[in-house]
């Protein structure tokens, strides 16, 4: 096996680190999934004499979410956007979120509507990005405020 140009000693405080940086600057994130749709169908009686069923099919959705932690980093470009109805001009701002693997996992599964934070919500516009710290794993997903 080949020599490391760290110990093991300096690996766990590296990783240690890690893990404090993700604690201390943690927030609270909302992941919204596709909801799910709920069929709902009315027993009345048929209407005779009309060719259609004239019995209605009513659906309800019900909202999936989840809370979870991420690190986020707000990324403001040079770029500005210019709105020619209102004559404002907003920056092009990409926001990171470095996730842990259970919110990878979830986020990956169905369809994510939008990303909720900062009393705004948040289109995912990449895949997500491995970062290994030794044996401690984070993703990185880039995002776009939804206006």
């Amino acid at each position: 096996m080949a020599n490391s140009f760290l110990s093991s000693n300096d690996k766990s405080w590296f990783e240690s680190s890690i893990d404090t940086w993700f604690e201390t600057f943690k927030k609270s994130i909302t992941v919204h999934k596709e909801p799910i749709k709920n069929i709902i169908q009315n027993t009345t009686n048929q209407m005779l004499g009309y060719e259609d069923n004239s019995n209605r099919i009513d659906y309800t959705y019900t909202p999936r979410n989840e809370t979870f932690y991420a690190v986020i980093k707000y990324n403001p470009t040079d770029n500005l956007i210019q709105d020619s109805e209102i004559k404002i001009q907003f920056t092009n701002q990409a926001v990171e979120i470095f996730v842990e693997e259970k919110t990878k996992k979830y986020i990956d599964t169905d369809k994510t509507e939008k990303i909720s934070f900062d009393g705004k919500d948040f289109n995912i516009f990449s895949t997500s990005i491995a970062k290994h710290y030794f044996n401690k794993t984070y993703y990185i997903y880039y995002l776009k405020e939804t206006r």
